[in-house]
């Protein structure tokens, strides 16, 4: 009986000394932070409704385009702080419409009051650079510009826009007529700032702010500055500098933020 009892006191102890070094390990045990993030995610659309590459669409002169291929460069995404100090989310994003394009960061928690990012790649990145010294993993590189740099041009391609239209007006007919924009060169690099938007990124929680890219708004203005792809629709920026001109403008006319 003795033997027993003392088993069974042995046991308690040992759990009870078990239960001990758990409470212990919990009350040691580190609490990692959670981030605080934000997410920006650009987001096209034709006329209110989600845009897809490839699809046809009427613009505002009647003719029906499909988009082939729609990439340009974003440098210095940034948010603003209350006290006008910046928080830069990416040096440089070659976005492709093809894709979903979704930047997502750390950030300090705080007040933030606008969203600016520039189109193109600044002077200072541009002109008489060599893409081969960056790694392939920069959008900057080889592999990574996917073909937005001229090499006889010795410049970065800042927004490629082609496809084929149907500038006939009679449904039905093929898209023939080809249009392709290239934008470079430092005079048409531009720069976005959002409408102040006062917003709280909470230490701990994701902010999400929807850039949202009005495609359609990119021809057809609804003034002086529409395109009229039946009549223009061919630039490399030096041998068409008006549409090229245009057409960066209407860009950075074409873009809200939602959050």
């Amino acid at each position: 009986m003795r033997l027993r009892s003392f088993s069974l006191l042995l046991i308690a102890f040992v759990m009870v000394s078990l239960s001990a070094c758990r409470d212990k390990d919990a009350d040691d045990a580190i609490v990692e932070p959670v981030p605080t993030k934000a997410i920006v995610r650009f987001t096209p659309q034709w006329q209110g409704t989600p845009f897809a590459m490839q699809g046809v669409y009427y613009d505002n002169f009647g003719n029906r385009l499909r988009i082939d291929k729609f990439m340009h460069y974003v440098s210095s995404l940034r948010l603003i702080k209350e006290d006008n100090s910046e928080v830069i989310l990416k040096d440089f994003y070659l976005l492709d419409f093809f894709n979903n394009n979704v930047i997502e960061l750390e950030v300090p928690a705080g007040k933030y009051k606008k969203l600016k990012f520039d189109v193109g790649i600044p002077e200072a990145y541009n002109k008489d650079q060599d893409p081969a010294q960056y790694p392939s993993s920069s959008p900057l590189s080889v592999a990574g510009s996917q073909g937005m740099f001229w090499t006889w041009n010795t410049g970065y391609i800042f927004i490629k826009f082609e496809g084929k239209a149907d500038t006939t007006g009679i449904e039905g007919e093929e898209l023939l007529s080809p249009f392709a924009i290239h934008i470079g060169d430092d005079p048409l690099f531009r720069r976005y700032t959002s409408p102040i938007f006062d917003t709280d990124i909470v230490a701990g929680e994701t902010k999400t702010f929807n850039v949202i890219l009005h495609v359609d708004q990119l021809l057809a203005t609804g003034g002086t500055s529409d395109i009229d792809l039946a009549t223009d629709a061919i630039t490399h920026t030096s041998n068409n500098l008006v549409l090229a001109t245009t057409f960066v403008d209407n860009y950075i006319n074409a873009v809200t933020v939602e959050q």
